[in-house]
């Protein structure tokens, strides 16, 4: 009975430090003014994706998985994957 109690002491009184929101480290950039308008920003962006820039076309924070089907059997992408691997290893690029 006194090691559920004391248990249930330590985990009440311990610092929760690990929070989903929890931001480390914190950037305050509520001060923080832009230089350029949105409109020239996207400016900016229409020129560089036209231009074929990759940085501009590309999207790590949202992917699309809209061609998820493959024809290729299981050996196939494991071949493709470790093409690819060794491609980025090089600094050849994609492997394609």
């Amino acid at each position: 009975m006194k090691v559920k109690y004391l248990i249930a002491a330590v985990v009440l009184f311990t610092d929760h430090s690990a929070f989903a929101d929890d931001i480390y480290p914190y950037v305050d950039q509520g001060s923080f003014t832009g230089t350029r308008t949105r409109a020239e920003v996207r400016a900016e962006l229409e020129r560089a994706h036209a231009e074929g820039n990759p940085v501009a076309t590309s999207t790590p924070e949202f992917v699309e998985f809209t061609q998820v089907a493959t024809t290729l059997s299981r050996r196939e992408l494991g071949e493709e994957a470790a093409r690819a691997a060794r491609a980025a290893e090089s600094g050849s690029g994609a492997g394609n």
